[in-house]
C-alpha cells in the first residue's frame, strides 16, 4: 500500500471559518484569563509574599 503524502493532504483541505459560538468561547476564555491575571496581580500587590 502506498503512504499518503501528509503535506499534500494538508494543502488540499480548505480552511473553515470559526463558528460564532467558537468566537464567543475564545473571547470569554481570553477575557477570563486577563481578569484573573489582573486580580492575582492586585492581590499580590496588596498582600505580598514574605518568605
Amino acid at each position: 500500500m502506498s503512504q499518503p503524502d501528509l503535506k499534500s493532504e494538508l494543502n488540499a483541505t480548505e480552511v473553515e471559518p470559526l463558528l460564532p459560538i467558537e468566537k464567543k468561547l475564545i473571547g470569554w476564555s481570553l477575557g477570563l484569563g486577563v481578569v484573573s491575571l489582573a486580580i492575582l496581580i492586585a492581590f499580590n500587590h496588596f498582600v505580598p509574599i514574605k518568605l
